[in-house]
C-alpha cells in the first residue's frame, strides 16, 4: 500500500508507513502471496481539521497491535472539551492508481445497496466498505471504516466536501462526547486476489476492536440447511395461529416441506399512545378479514395485500375492513398521496430550503396530524403493551375450529395458561423442527411502551431520534418519518437486557427455538445522553446475544433492518443476518435490483455473517429469478408464500421431499470480471455468481438489467422499457480456488471422503492475482440446470449463453477424473433436477471393488481380479436411505439425498421395481 500512488492529497504519512502484516496461504506448490495491511486514526492536534475551505489535513496515524509489524498507536482517543462529536477529515482528493471502485453504502436508514465508479466524487455518503480496482493489473485495495473503542463510527464520503475529495467522517452523535482525533478509524489491506483484500481487512478490524467475530468462527443455526417459511409477505399483520397451520400443511401437501418457520410481526401484544388507542387494534386485536383458498385447502385467516409489503393504500384498506366503497376510497386516495410523497417530497435534498421547511412542518405542524394517521393505518408507532402473546395467539380453536376463516372467537382466552406455546406445539406436530418470532431491537417500532402497566417494570421514556448528516444525506425523509415523529420508548441499556431476558426466557418456554430481531439501525439516532448511537448500540448487542445464548443456545438469530456499521461491528457471536432491503412482490422494479444488492453486499457482510438474501414468492413472475438466486447464495432458503399459492415445480428444484436444502459452501459473490460493473444498468453486463460445493463449484448468470435504486429518488426505478439481453461468460476460474482443489486431482479425489477438498474457504480466498498462470491440462465438466447441456472446458475456455430479461442459468462444475490406467475420464456431476445439484456429491474416487462383485468383473473368466476397483452409490436422507452397489465402471461416488437415478430408480432392477423400493421406504419413514 506504502509503495503505491493510491491517493493524492493525503498525509504524506499515509504512503510511508503501511507495512507488511501477513502472508496469504500458498496456492499449491507455490510460494505466499504478500498481503499489506494496516490500521489507520487521525489527530486533529497536529494540524487543522479538514474541510471545504481548510488547506492543512489532520496528521494520518498508525494503530496497530504488536506482532502486525506496523508502527505502534498514538494514544486512545482523548475527550476532551476542545473535541468535537463529528470529524470530517480529507482523506484523498483523488484515487490516480484506481481503476474501479465497488462500495456498499447505505441506501436507506436501514439498508445498504452497492454503487459503482471510478471518481471519488462518486462515492456516496455513508459508504461502510469500499473495494479498490488497481491499474494495470496491481491489485485490489480494501477501505473498511471502524468504530473505535471509545464510540466514533467511521464512514467514507465522495460528497460531505465541495470539489469532490474523499472524506473519512467520524462521529459519536452524542454532543457530551467529543475527541480531537481517532486512533483506529480505517482498516485498510491490499493483495493479488479482492477476496484475500477483503478478508485481510475485516479480519484485521476484528482484531482491533474485539466487538465481531468472522463468520467462519460461528456456528450458524441449524435452520440455514433446511427449507423455511415466513408469514410476512403471506399475512402481514393479520397472521394467525390458523393461518400459520394452514400455510405449513399446505407445503407439506406439496412436497416441500418447511422445517424452519418464522412467526413475523403480528403476534406481539402492541399497543399505540393513549390518545390513538381503541376498542380493537388493527395490529393486535383486529380479527382477521376471510378469505377463500383455492380448493383443498385448509381454510384460514385472512392474508391482508398491500402494494408493497406495508404501503399505507394496504394499509387503510385493511384497516377499513378489507372492502366496501369506504375502503375503495380511501385506498385510492392513500395511493396518490403515496405517488406525490415518494416521486416528490421523499427526495427532498438534505439541508436545502425546501427540506428544512419540510423538517418543521413534520415534525411541528403536522405531527399530530402525521401520529393519528400512522397510529391508525400502519404499525409504526405502536408499542410494547406486555411480554405475552396478543389475543389472536390467546384464542380457542385452531385449523380445525377456523373453518369459516374468522380466525376463531377473539377474546376467549384458553383456560389453560397462555396460548402460544400450544400454538408452537400444533405448528411443530406438523413436522416443523425449528419456530422463530419476530421482534425489533427496540422490542417493536415504537419500543417500549411508556403507559402500559405490562412494562413498566423496565422504565421505557420516550426519546426521538437525532439522525446524523450522513443518514439524512441518504436519506432525507427521516426528518419527518412516522417513528422520528412519534418517537421510540427506550430505556437504560441494563433494562433493555431484562426485557431480552424476559421475553427470550417466555419464548423459549413456548417451544420457539430462535428470533428475528428487526428494526436496528434506528439504534444510531438513540444515543444522545447514553454515549452516542455507537456505544449504545454495542451494549444492546452484547445483551441481545447473551440472552440468545442462554434461551436459545443452537445461536437462534436473524438479525434485520440491520445495515449501519454500529450494528453490523458488534456481531460478535450471531451468525445470520440479511444482506439486502426485503423482497416486495408487487414491486417489479425491486426484484432485479434486490439480486444485485444480495450478492455485492455479500461480498463485505460474508465476512461476518452467513448471508440471508430474504424471503420470496415461489409463485411470482420473478419466482425463478430469485429461486436461482437463493440455490447459489450460500444461504437459508425460505418463502412467504400464501396457503395454496406455490410453485411446486418450482420448490421441489430447492427442497428435498425431507425439507433438506442443498445450500452451497460459502456466501455467494460476484465474480471477479463483474464486480466493478453496474450489472443493473450499463446495458451489457450479466451478473455472475460464484461458490463452492464439498467437490466443485457453481456459477449462476442473471440478466438483472433494466431497473436500479435511485439514490436521488430513494425508490426502485426502472429506466428501460424493455431491458436489454446480455451475454455471460462463463469460464472455470470463475470459480476462486478452484484451480487449487484440482490441481492434482487423480491424487486428491482417489477416496470416497467429505474430507478430500480442503478448507473451502481457504481454497477460495487463496486464488491467486491475475489468474494467468493456469493449469490448462485440467479438464471440466460444465453442466447448465435450465437449458441442460454438458460442456468439457478446460481453465482458459468458455461457455456464452444469451440471457432475455430477467432470465438466468446455474452452472454446475465439476473436475474430470481419470484412471491411472486405461485412458478413462468420468465425473458424476449433479443430481440433475436441482438447481445447485452438485451439492449433493460429497466426494468421488476410486476404491477397491467389494470382494462379492470381484470375481469376473473387470478381468474376464479367469477370474484374476488383482486389479478390479468397484464402485458404490449411496441415496441418502433422513426421511429415508435407499442405496445400490455394484460395479459402474471403477468409480464410486457419495451423493446426498441422492436422486439423479431418475428419483431412486435402481437401474439393475427390472422396470417400477425401483420406483416401489423408494416408495416402499417413504411409507416406512412415513
Amino acid at each position: 500500500v506504502g509503495e503505491l500512488p493510491l491517493l493524492t492529497g493525503v498525509s504524506p504519512w499515509f504512503h510511508a508507513q503501511a507495512s507488511h502484516a501477513h502472508a496469504a496461504p500458498p496456492a499449491r506448490g507455490g510460494v505466499p502471496e504478500p498481503i499489506d495491511a494496516a490500521v489507520i486514526g487521525f489527530d486533529t492536534a497536529a494540524g487543522n481539521e479538514a474541510g471545504a475551505t481548510s488547506s492543512v489535513q489532520p496528521t494520518l496515524r498508525p494503530a496497530s497491535p504488536a506482532g502486525t509489524g506496523v508502527s505502534p498507536a498514538p494514544p486512545s482517543s482523548s475527550t476532551t472539551k476542545s473535541g468535537k462529536s463529528r470529524h470530517v477529515v480529507t482523506l484523498a482528493a483523488a484515487m490516480p492508481a484506481v481503476s474501479r471502485f465497488m462500495a456498499c453504502a447505505r441506501c436507506k436508514l436501514w439498508w445498504m445497496s452497492p454503487c459503482w465508479g471510478a471518481d471519488v466524487g462518486e462515492i456516496p455518503a455513508e459508504t461502510q466498505f469500499l473495494l479498490l480496482e488497481l491499474k494495470q493489473g496491481a491489485g485490489y485495495v480494501v477501505l473498511l471504516p471502524m468504530i473505535s473503542a471509545d464510540g466514533f463510527r467511521a464512514t467514507l464520503s465522495g460528497h460531505v466536501n465541495e470539489g469532490g475529495v474523499l472524506s473519512l467522517v467520524a462521529e459519536s452523535n452524542c454532543s457530551g462526547v467529543t475527541t480531537t482525533g481517532v486512533s483506529e478509524a480505517l482498516a485498510v489491506a491490499a493483495a493479488a486476489s479482492p477476496f484475500q483484500a477483503v478478508e485481510a481487512a475485516v479480519g484485521l478490524a476484528a482484531k482491533h476492536m474485539g466487538t465481531f467475530a468472522l463468520r467462519r468462527d460461528k456456528v450458524a443455526p441449524p435452520v440455514v440447511d433446511v427449507f423455511g417459511w415466513c408469514t410476512w409477505d403471506a399475512f402481514y399483520h393479520q397472521v394467525t395461529p390458523a393461518g400459520v397451520e394452514a400455510g405449513v400443511a399446505s407445503l407439506a401437501d406439496g412436497g416441500t416441506p418447511a422445517r424452519f418457520v418464522i412467526i413475523d410481526d403480528g403476534w406481539q401484544s402492541v399497543q399505540p399512545d393513549d390518545i390513538f388507542k381503541k376498542k380493537v387494534d388493527h395490529i393486535s386485536g383486529m380479527p382477521p378479514i376471510p378469505w377463500t383458498l383455492p380448493p383443498n385447502t385448509p381454510a384460514v385467516g385472512a392474508a391482508a395485500t398491500t402494494s408493497e409489503g406495508g404501503s399505507l393504500a394496504g394499509e387503510v384498506a385493511t384497516a377499513s375492513g378489507g372492502g366496501g366503497m369506504l375502503a375503495w376510497a380511501g385506498a385510492s386516495l392513500a395511493r396518490g398521496v403515496e405517488a406525490m410523497y415518494w416521486h416528490g417530497l421523499h427526495a427532498m435534498p438534505y439541508a436545502s430550503y425546501s427540506w428544512r421547511t419540510l423538517r418543521f412542518l413534520g415534525q411541528y405542524v403536522l405531527a399530530p396530524a402525521i401520529r393519528a394517521a400512522i397510529s391508525t393505518a400502519s404499525c409504526f408507532n405502536h408499542r410494547v403493551s406486555g411480554i405475552e402473546a396478543n389475543v389472536k395467539f390467546q384464542d380457542e380453536g385452531g385449523a380445525d375450529a377456523d373453518a369459516d376463516g374468522t380466525g376463531g372467537v377473539l377474546g376467549k382466552k384458553r383456560k389453560d395458561g397462555d396460548g402460544l406455546g400450544r400454538v408452537v406445539a400444533r405448528i411443530k406436530a406438523l413436522g416443523v423442527d425449528h419456530v422463530y418470532c419476530w421482534h425489533a431491537l427496540f422490542g417493536y417500532w415504537g419500543g417500549l411502551h411508556p403507559g402500559e402497566p405490562g412494562v413498566a417494570r423496565f422504565g421505557p421514556a420516550m426519546k426521538h431520534p437525532e439522525h446524523t448528516p450522513g443518514v439524512l444525506t441518504v436519506e432525507p425523509s427521516q426528518a419527518w418519518d412516522p417513528i422520528t415523529v412519534g418517537g421510540v420508548g427506550t430505556a437504560a441499556p441494563e433494562q433493555f437486557a431484562q426485557f431480552y431476558r424476559e421475553l427470550h426466557a417466555y419464548l423459549a418456554a413456548s417451544g420457539v427455538d430462535g428470533i428475528k430481531v428487526d428494526g436496528q439501525a434506528v439504534v444510531g439516532g438513540l444515543g444522545q445522553g447514553l454515549g452516542g448511537g455507537p456505544a449504545l448500540a454495542r451494549k444492546l448487542h452484547a445483551a441481545l446475544e447473551a440472552s440468545v445464548t442462554k434461551h436459545f443456545p443452537s445461536n437462534g438469530l436473524i438479525n434485520c433492518m440491520c445495515h449501519s456499521s454500529e450494528n453490523i461491528l458488534n456481531f460478535s457471536a450471531s451468525a445470520l443476518a440479511r444482506v439486502s432491503d426485503d423482497f416486495y412482490p408487487a414491486n417489479d422494479a425491486s426484484h432485479t435490483v434486490h439480486i444485485a444488492n444480495v450478492a455485492y453486499n455479500s461480498v463485505f457482510m460474508g465476512e461476518i455473517v452467513l448471508p440471508d438474501w430474504d424471503m420470496f414468492h415461489s409463485k411470482n413472475e420473478a419466482g425463478a429469478l430469485h429461486a436461482a438466486a437463493r440455490a447459489v447464495g450460500g444461504c437459508p432458503v425460505y418463502v412467504s408464500d400464501a396457503p395454496g399459492q406455490h410453485d411446486f415445480d418450482l420448490l421441489r428444484q430447492l427442497v428435498f421431499p425431507s425439507g433438506r436444502v442443498l445450500r452451497a459452501q460459502l456466501p455467494g459473490r460476484p465474480t471477479r470480471d463483474c464486480l466493478f460493473v453496474d450489472v443493473t444498468r450499463d446495458a451489457v453486463s450479466a451478473l455472475k455468481v460464484w461458490n463452492k460445493n464439498t467437490r466443485g463449484g457453481v456459477v449462476a448468470c442473471f440478466n438483472i438489467q433494466g431497473a436500479h435504486w435511485s439514490r436521488q429518488k430513494g425508490i426502485f426505478v426502472s429506466h428501460a422499457k424493455v431491458p436489454p439481453t446480455v451475454v455471460a461468460t462463463v469460464r472455470v476460474e470463475d470459480i476462486e480456488g478452484i484451480m487449487d482443489d484440482f490441481s492434482d486431482s487423480s491424487e486428491r479425489c482417489c477416496r470416497l471422503s467429505p474430507d478430500a477438498c480442503e478448507d473451502p474457504e481457504t481454497d477460495a480466498n487463496r486464488g491467486g492475482g491475475t489468474q494467468n498462470d493456469l493449469d490448462t491440462t485440467a479438464l471440466f465438466a460444465v453442466a447448465a440446470h435450465r437449458t441442460h447441456g454438458v460442456q468439457l472446458l478446460r481453465p482458459g475456455e468458455s461457455v456464452e449463453i444469451t440471457l432475455a430479461p430477467k432470465e438466468w442459468e446455474v452452472y454446475t462444475v465439476v473436475p474430470v477424473l481419470n484412471l491411472p490406467e486405461g485412458g478413462v475420464s468420468w465425473s458424476p456431476i449433479a443430481l440433475d433436477q436441482m438447481f445447485n445439484g452438485g451439492g449433493a456429491v460429497r466426494a468421488a474416487g476410486l476404491l477397491p471393488a467389494p470382494p462379492a462383485h470381484r470375481k469376473g468383473t473387470s478381468t474376464g473368466e479367469d477370474g484374476d481380479d488383482d486389479d478390479d476397483t468397484g464402485g458404490s452409490l449411496s441415496l441418502d436422507d433422513n426421511r429415508r436411505h435407499l442405496s445400490a452397489a455394484r460395479p459402474i465402471g471403477s468409480c464410486g461416488s457419495g451423493i446426498d439425498e441422492g436422486v439423479s437415478m431418475r428419483r431412486g430408480k435402481g437401474r439393475d432392477k427390472g422396470e417400477g421395481e425401483g420406483e416401489r423400493e423408494e416408495e416402499g421406504a417413504r411409507e416406512k419413514n412415513g
